[in-house]
């Protein structure tokens, strides 16, 4: 399976349908099979550097400006309200593609999770639709042929079957053959 990651800043619904179609035609007339190919968006997550130089980097975040102290009467602050989706009875498609493509970012991260390693990572442990949505998404991803599955019941992890990435621990060696004049 062939996979096509696009690292740009955010396209709309449109732009997606048409890049997309035209990477997975064009893939398609070198001899890829049909359902073979994956595009997948992502947003930009960092500096590219190419070469030893500094290609882009990525816009540092200005610190807001302090406010103006004003004193007024301590009240407990309400507790942050969780997003939208997380509390309504049924999540939209966009929603839900959303939730799959975190999902699908975490297993690249990580290389494997479980479901209950899934709804940490996603921020979704206190949500009692998670495991159900979850296992339903790790089918989509499992029938896309994206990811294996391997263990029954609590022990089941899903794997990813792409690129993992993560953080090189090792230095890469170069090797030099040393010139010797002993014989």
């Amino acid at each position: 399976m062939a996979i096509v990651i696009i690292q740009s800043p955010s396209f709309s619904a449109d732009q997606k349908s048409r890049i997309g179609e035209r990477i997975i035609t064009a893939l398609q007339q070198e001899g890829l099979g049909p359902g073979s190919v994956v595009v997948l968006f992502r947003p930009e997550r960092g500096d590219i550097y190419l070469d030893g130089m500094l290609v882009q980097a990525q816009a540092p975040t200005a610190a807001p400006a302090p406010a103006p102290v004003t004193p007024k009467p301590a009240a407990p602050a309400p507790p942050a309200a969780p997003p939208a989706f997380k509390t309504k009875a049924r999540r939209s498609k966009p929603e839900l593609e959303d939730l799959k493509r975190d999902l699908m970012f975490a297993l690249q991260d990580k290389g494997s999770l479980s479901s209950f390693e899934a709804q940490v990572a996603l921020d979704l442990k206190d949500c009692d639709w998670a495991p159900a949505t979850l296992r339903r998404l790790f089918t989509e991803l499992e029938e896309g042929k994206l990811i294996s599955k391997s263990g029954q019941k609590r022990g089941t992890r899903y794997v990813w079957k792409g690129i993992v990435n993560t953080p090189q621990s090792t230095p890469i060696v170069k090797l030099v053959k040393a010139d010797s004049d002993q014989e």
